[in-house]
């Protein structure tokens, strides 16, 4: 494909966010830009050093109501004036539920809220809002997936319902827009901060000891090696738009 193309990736200083800029690069180099949405911009400096794409930084509050539409619109500003073959975004920010509680200790509205305000409502603003963006330019949008989202894990119940929820509705997307490619990759269980507050924290004893016996025999997935699949997944472009594919062939 001829030309610049476009990537926006949130949760860009993230365990997998990392890796996915670190994969753009291998794999586009100087053919890419990169606009890194994340809130530690000394950690991006560091990941981004010695990049052949070009790499622009942003921060952006996705858990605050008041005028997401408009930050969520100052991301792509950043790159309206120039002219690309092809535009992704990658779908990764979000922050892990409270696992240290059950299904039926939630009831406190205002919290459940604003869990599903950054995990869910967040996402669909800014899905939206880059579809909008770009026109007559090939669009693919990628969300960072999880097996949690299609099997429950006892102490995850936010964080399940939020990734069931982002799966189904990318599902919708892809059935309404059959222009536009979307895929649900799920990455695998990774060694990330996430994953070790889960160790720690989690309340049922069986979601501890699998988090515990992935540790344990070393069967976490690799960060680099999974975006680098997933990169190669979405550049083939073979799959079927709205299905999920999972880093283990689930």
């Amino acid at each position: 494909m001829a030309g610049k193309q476009l990537f926006i990736v949130t949760g860009a200083t993230g365990g997998f966010g990392s890796a996915i800029l670190r994969q753009i690069n291998l794999l586009y180099g100087e053919e890419a830009v990169i606009i890194a949405c994340g809130r530690n911009k000394p950690k991006l400096d560091d990941v981004i050093k010695g990049f052949a794409a070009g790499v622009r930084h942003i921060s952006v509050d996705f858990a605050e109501r008041q005028g997401l539409k408009e930050r969520c619109q100052a991301i792509f500003d950043l790159a309206a004036d120039e002219t690309f073959s092809a535009v992704y975004l990658y779908n990764n920010h979000g922050l892990a539920s409270d696992v240290t509680r059950l299904a039926q200790d939630f009831d406190d509205s205002a919290e459940i809220e604003d869990y599903f305000f950054l995990n869910l409502t967040s996402f669909q603003v800014l899905t939206a809002v880059f579809l909008k963006n770009f026109p007559d330019v090939p669009h693919t949008c990628v969300n960072i997936s999880s097996l949690c989202g299609i099997v429950p894990f006892p102490s995850m119940s936010l964080y399940c319902t939020g990734k069931a929820a982002r799966l189904m509705l990318y599902k919708c997307l892809a059935a309404e827009n059959p222009e536009v490619k979307i895929l649900n990759y799920s990455p695998g269980l990774m060694l990330t901060s996430m994953t070790e507050t889960f160790h720690n924290t989690v309340a049922v004893d069986s979601t501890r000891k699998t988090f515990q016996e992935f540790k344990d025999g070393n069967l976490y997935v690799d960060t680099d090696e999974s975006a680098k699949k997933m990169l190669n997944i979405v550049k083939d472009g073979s799959f079927t738009s709205g299905e999920q594919i999972d880093f283990h062939g689930r």
